[in-house]
């Protein structure tokens, strides 16, 4: 009974550590816990941890939307073939242009040499054969790079100034009248009429040549 009763007064003297606070260090008992830091002082407390959940994402951007990179374009073997003879054929255009005028006006005289005439002729055909075959290469390849922003106002505009120029082509040999097999004119108004319309035909395609070249293609 006396031995029951001292190990209750000893038990009692010493009591076992309460979690949470006995289990910590003397520097620890004295450092202000973060809980009463946040609790009486809110400007001081440590930023809280964020969950990686709760963070707002981004959705990735569209292909066509405002924040996609440039665009790119695969282009067709054919559509390098296609550019090459187009090139290629372009070279001719300038000293077609050169010797119809100068045979041209040469026919426009009363001596005409007798040569002028068919090479007048010959020379129409292949201002004609260049433009049909540019026109339906460069048709082709505009239509294959309809979706390429770069260089498109350069493009669209040759494009345009070449349909006008094969329009003004038509237009000059529709003024030339074919009689007993030679063209003929009838009266000095066709004859200038024709010059005129020739004339103007080729400074438009020659304007549209001009801006694919290196110094006007810019954009």
């Amino acid at each position: 009974m006396i031995f029951s009763v001292l190990a209750v007064a000893t038990l009692g003297l010493h009591p076992g550590p309460r979690p949470g606070l006995d289990t910590l260090s003397a520097a620890d008992r004295l450092r202000p816990q973060a809980a009463s830091v946040a609790l009486l002082h809110p400007e001081s407390a440590p930023p809280a941890a964020v969950s990686v959940s709760a963070l707002p994402v981004r959705p990735a951007a569209s292909t066509g939307g405002p924040d996609a990179g440039p665009q790119l374009v695969d282009y067709s073997d054919a559509y390098y073939t296609r550019l090459t003879i187009h090139k290629w054929a372009s070279y001719l255009t300038l000293p077609l242009f050169a010797g119809e005028w100068y045979v041209g006006n040469r026919l426009m005289k009363s001596n005409a040499p007798s040569w002028a005439r068919p090479v007048h002729r010959g020379l129409a055909l292949g201002v004609g054969a260049l433009f049909l075959v540019n026109t339906i290469t460069g048709g082709m390849n505009l239509w294959e790079g309809r979706h390429d922003p770069y260089g498109r106002k350069s493009r669209l505009l040759h494009g345009a100034l070449m349909i006008l120029s094969d329009a003004g082509f038509v237009a000059t040999g529709l003024t030339a009248h074919r009689l007993h097999g030679r063209y003929a004119f009838y009266g000095q108004d066709k004859r200038k009429l024709h010059r005129n319309v020739a004339i103007a035909s080729m400074l438009t395609a020659t304007i549209g040549y001009a801006i694919m070249l290196p110094p006007f293609h810019k954009d």
